[in-house]
């Protein structure tokens, strides 16, 4: 650690991509998936780089500048990084959030809390970055290591003092995040996702197991006691750990005393006496909590985010204020009305944000359902078949038509649906006897959820990348009254274009 201390006090920056190399820079050689960094590091030296780390000197061409040779040379990219700008997440309250759904809720809940509490707050998360001046869109769940120590950086600087970050499992296994210091953990849920990275649950879940490396026997771990995942990967934490959950064992507990289509009610139990992270007591206490946004999952996400913000010494009726009057996040269970339609508006990507969905809008009043999914494009065949294999199961409890697209419209070459990944949506489908509408665009399918829709009706817009202008679309078409109706949708496996 010393010695890249030194060569991180001299260099200019730090990165892994040659086309960023400036004078003075030190150019991190990764051999990604795509292509090898080492073949770059002419080209960075040639740019004045001041020196190469590599892990594999032998790929190197010859240089006139310094090699350094790693074991591992994405975890010293994070070390360098975090040691160019000074290990800016020791002097940040930074609260960890991993899981497979529910981290960008819980991040931006806590976020707006913290704000609520007069904190200056900063966020990394799928969405949006906020570095406490400037707020801007995300394009990675978890940042390259680079990116996450300069806005971490940047927050110290912007005098920043509580800040939530989302962890995934692809940016814990990269070493994303190796060198980034949480003063609280948190594990919301796992299921079965990112299998075209990890290759495996198995695999996936040994990643997401990983994110106890990260924290300090001191630091508080949350989980949720619901998820038996949750609970395996706790095992192997020895450090404290604080259950929550709806399940009267949990050291914070939620009492659901009503939900409605457009939120819920419930008391926060806190059943044993928590210490904060500044060493405060907190004492057996009963909270009566509202929030605004609809769905059981979003009273969990909320009892995370708020047991989370306790220990950090948040008033407990500063968080009730504040999931009082919390609006939600994009594409996360939007609900809105137009020309007599409700519309659902979710980015349910995995079968655990699928279910959770479809058990939400179970509290909704409609007279029909028309669901349209969007396929996910270049995440693999087995997390397409996984979410086919739920909506089947869903429909045959819960009438719906069902329209699926490839959103070839709206999507770009690195979230294209390839055919592998489209016959293994459809061919499930197919195998489980499932009804279905097949178009290839985002707008045709939408245009037939709108010509099939009659008011009274719902429609559900599910799906990642490929449903993002989703509601963009929708409205466009209601806007140029391009609506008109049509029979029924087509018979089992109808393919059209």
């Amino acid at each position: 650690m010393q010695d890249f201390c030194d060569i991180a006090a001299r260099a200019t920056g730090i990165t892994c991509h040659s086309d960023k190399v400036k004078q003075g820079c030190i150019f991190v050689a990764i051999r990604g998936r795509q292509a090898d960094g080492n073949a770059f590091a002419q080209a960075a030296a040639a740019k004045g780089a001041l020196a190469v780390v590599t892990d594999c000197p032998d790929r190197l061409p010859p240089l006139l500048i310094p090699v350094i040779s790693v074991q591992d040379a994405r975890l010293a990219l994070s070390e360098l990084a975090a040691a160019f700008y000074d290990n800016p997440s020791h002097k940040l309250n930074l609260v960890g959030i991993t899981g497979s759904n529910g981290k960008t809720t819980i991040a931006c809940m806590l976020e707006h809390i913290f704000y609520q509490a007069g904190c200056q707050t900063g966020l990394i998360g799928t969405v949006r970055v906020n570095t406490g001046k400037s707020s801007f869109p995300s394009t990675l769940t978890t940042p390259d290591a680079v990116s996450i120590h300069k806005y971490l950086a940047q927050m110290v600087e912007n005098k920043v003092t509580h800040a939530a970050m989302e962890v995934s499992a692809q940016g814990v296994d990269m070493h994303r995040v190796a060198h980034v210091r949480f003063a609280v953990g948190l594990l919301s849920n796992v299921c079965a996702d990112h299998l075209d990275f990890h290759g495996s649950f198995a695999s996936y879940l040994e990643a997401k197991s990983r994110f106890l490396d990260l924290l300090d026997p001191a630091t508080p771990l949350i989980i949720n006691i619901a998820d038996p995942y949750c609970q395996a990967i706790a095992s192997r934490f020895s450090g404290h750990q604080i259950t929550v959950g709806f399940d009267s064992q949990a050291d914070v507990l939620a009492r659901i005393t009503q939900v409605t289509a457009y939120g819920s009610l419930f008391i926060l139990e806190i059943n044993k006496p928590l210490t904060t992270t500044s060493g405060q007591s907190l004492p057996i206490a009963r909270h009566a909590f509202r929030l605004s946004i609809p769905g059981r999952h979003n009273i969990e996400n909320a009892l995370l985010a708020s047991t989370a913000a306790l220990i950090q010494d948040i008033a407990p009726e500063v968080i009730a204020d504040a999931l009082a009057n919390f609006k939600g996040v994009e594409r996360r269970m939007n609900v809105f009305h137009t020309a007599g339609l409700t519309i659902v508006d979710d980015t349910a990507l995995n079968p655990g944000s699928i279910d959770a969905v479809f058990d939400t809008i179970a509290a909704f009043r409609y007279n029909r359902l028309i669901v349209v999914n969007a396929i996910r494009g270049q995440r693999g065949p087995a997390i397409n078949a996984a979410n086919a294999a739920v909506i089947a199961c869903r429909g045959r409890t819960l009438p719906f038509n069902l329209v699926i697209t490839a959103s070839t419209d709206h999507v770009s070459q690195a979230d294209a649906v390839s055919d592998e990944e489209r016959m293994a949506f459809l061919t499930t489908l197919n195998n489980l006897k499932v009804s279905y509408t097949y178009l290839s665009t985002l707008t045709k399918a939408i245009r037939a959820a709108l010509n099939e829709a009659v008011p009274g009706d719902l429609i559900l817009l599910i799906g990642a990348q490929g449903m993002d202008a989703g509601r963009q679309v929708l409205t466009t078409l209601v806007n140029a009254a391009g609506v008109s109706h049509s029979p029924e949708p087509c018979p089992l496996g109808s393919f059209l274009t």
